[in-house]
């Protein structure tokens, strides 16, 4: 029952900080959000457009074509576009002849839309197909509007916009279909950021929890705490327990936040996930704790916790996966020396393949060992500096 109070007490400490935990759990959002954002802005392609006709159709075209969330259009003259490729700037680009308004109305063939390229290549392929299947969109809506407005005796530009609506509401769909896997890979890359920086960040997490040792120890209330009539090793397990709950608290935060305001597919295999989550955060708590003996001030342990944070989230994976890099092979065993490169490889495999937690025993082995070697080096240390301050007092 004591150490229950004990744990409440300082729970109650350590969320009293709002603002720093605001910050571990905004810190991994925001990054993921901005890998997210540069990557999407640079995997568009750009296309360059030249509009010759200066029409409300050619205008049409332009808009639909720039509703393609792949492609990023910039309109220019057609002489600038000609100059571009002939200098190797681009690779191609397009030309909205003039009379392309005229072609429409009357239902001619479409020719007045012209692709300019020095040599075939997939861009202008992938181009040239998007254009034409606009044109044959805008060509339908211009003729079914013109009859319709025939028949019905009302406004054309009315009945035009009505129809542009709708097809656009339709490739909405259609579109989500064609593409589903390209949307699922862009998914799948926010999930792997996300999970990636919320392991860097739990280091981060620990640090605050366990600084308030550190500064006991500045502010000479750790006599004060030796001379309680409850023993320290219990007050110390409290310590380690409440900044236990905190990184759970805030991994699920940040869990929620991910799932709903990124979008990505984080919380799918609900108890594999908590388990590794649980298990990593174990072994951060060993790791860290391990420092807590030697450090004397907190801001110098601030410090060493970021540090180490940075250095372990960039060789574990946390920014980008060494086998992606095909890094040196000193390099990878340094790798796979670090938490944070069995963690990501777990949750990997139990959000990506729904894998279960029995092929992800090694896993789960290595980082029990880290988290249960650090604890035990931990008390250890403790028990020789303050066995150390008692025979230096007498």
């Amino acid at each position: 029952m004591q150490i229950l109070i004990m744990i409440k007490n300082q729970l109650k400490l350590l969320f009293n900080n709002r603002m720093s935990i605001f910050i571990m759990i905004a810190a991994p959002i925001l990054l993921t959000w901005l890998f997210s954002i540069s990557i999407s802005n640079s995997s568009k392609t750009n296309v360059y457009l030249a509009d010759n006709d200066k029409s409300k159709a050619s205008k049409q075209l332009i808009a639909m074509i720039e509703k393609h969330e792949d492609l990023s259009v910039t309109i220019l003259a057609e002489k600038d576009i000609k100059n571009k490729i002939d200098n190797g700037d681009i690779n191609n680009g397009a030309v909205i002849d003039a009379g392309f308004e005229r072609s429409l109305k009357n239902g001619k063939a479409l020719n007045d839309v012209k692709l300019i390229e020095n040599y075939d290549n997939p861009d202008g392929q992938n181009l040239s197909i998007t254009i034409l299947s606009e044109e044959n969109a805008l060509q339908k809506i211009t003729i079914d509007s013109k009859n319709i407005s025939n028949v019905l005796k009302v406004n054309n530009d009315e009945i035009s916009k009505k129809l542009i609506n709708k097809v656009n509401s339709d490739n909405s769909i259609s579109s989500f279909y064609k593409e589903i896997n390209t949307s699922q890979k862009t998914e799948d890359k926010t999930t792997e950021r996300l999970i990636g920086f919320l392991v860097m960040f739990i280091w981060f997490v620990v640090v605050q929890g366990f600084r308030t040792l550190i500064e006991e120890r500045e502010n000479n209330t750790f006599n004060r705490i030796k001379g309680m009539p409850t023993s320290y090793l219990k007050y110390l397990i409290s310590k380690i327990i409440a900044t236990y709950i905190l990184g759970l608290t805030v991994i699920a935060a940040i869990l929620l936040v991910g799932k709903y305001a990124l979008k990505a597919s984080i919380v799918n295999n609900i108890f594999p996930e908590a388990s590794i989550f649980a298990i990593y955060l174990f072994a951060v708590v060993g790791i860290i704790m391990i420092f807590v003996p030697f450090v004397k001030k907190h801001q110098t342990f601030t410090i060493l916790g970021s540090v180490l944070m940075v250095i372990t989230g960039m060789l574990g994976g946390s920014f980008f996966s060494m086998d992606e890099l095909t890094a040196p092979k000193p390099l990878q065993i340094i790798s796979r020396c670090m938490p944070e490169n069995w963690g990501i490889k777990a949750l990997k495999d139990v959000i990506f393949n729904n894998s279960p937690l029995s092929l992800e025993i090694n896993s789960i082995v290595i980082l029990l060992s880290i988290g249960i070697l650090g604890l035990l080096v931990s008390t250890i240390l403790t028990n020789i500096n303050m066995k150390a301050e008692k025979s230096f007092l007498k």
